[in-house]
């Protein structure tokens, strides 16, 4: 069943759930979660998971303290098979600052027909990611779709173009212009922001172009 799509504060909480529960082998409180947000309100807190339930990515248990469950997604959603080149790396979660561990641990591998890399220059330059939030919605491109990346650095990047970026440890989705000495990064849903950096930054790494993508029904 295909889950809701998320706003960016959805799936900020989302995400800080996820990465405390695998830091920590538990789920967060209530206060844990408005602390990491910065939301003051446990009622508001309250109304992040309500959402996230009723679109199918956390289940919880009334009255206890640290009662999140995640949904669990499909842990093979497309059937890694061993039948027709090329083999393409799933890329893990990687920091922005350190993109050179972009294919050190691989979550798997996929195989991909020829004939969605046409456009690229190389089998060789190109990853599998799945995208990290909802901010190209617009463009047709939602949470956990796996993208079809074809690495390239931000100067050989026509703006315009839909683009994979590490933001922090986040894959992300964007629209990339550069314009007035800075990367700027449209998204394509209202409920998300553009975000802007200087090249150099370390919280961004533009990982290269979008040319393809996959989804699980």
């Amino acid at each position: 069943m295909a889950k809701g799509r998320l706003t960016q504060r959805q799936n900020e909480a989302y995400e800080f759930i996820r990465d405390y529960m695998d830091a920590n082998r538990k789920p967060p409180t209530l206060v844990e979660i408005g602390e990491a947000l910065g939301i003051s309100s446990t009622n508001g807190v309250y109304k992040l998971l309500q959402a996230l339930e009723a679109k199918g990515y956390i289940e919880r248990e009334k009255h206890a303290a640290r009662g999140i469950e995640l949904v669990e997604e499909e842990s093979d959603p497309f059937g890694f098979g061993s039948d027709g080149p090329p083999r393409l790396p799933v890329i893990s979660p990687t920091p922005s600052d350190e993109p050179e561990r972009l294919r050190e641990a691989p979550r798997g591998t996929l195989r991909i027909d020829p004939r969605l890399l046409r456009k690229a220059a190389s089998p060789d330059r190109c990853l599998v990611a799945p995208a990290g939030d909802d901010g190209m919605n617009g463009a047709g491109i939602h949470k956990g779709d796996l993208l079809v990346i074809e690495e390239r650095a931000w100067e050989d990047i026509e703006n315009g173009a839909v683009t994979a970026v590490l933001v922090e440890d986040r894959l992300l989705v964007r629209e990339f212009h550069f314009a007035n000495d800075r990367i700027h990064l449209r998204p394509a849903d209202r409920h998300y922001t553009e975000e802007t950096f200087p090249p150099a930054h370390p919280g961004c790494y533009v990982v290269g172009r979008v040319i393809g993508l996959f989804r699980s029904v």
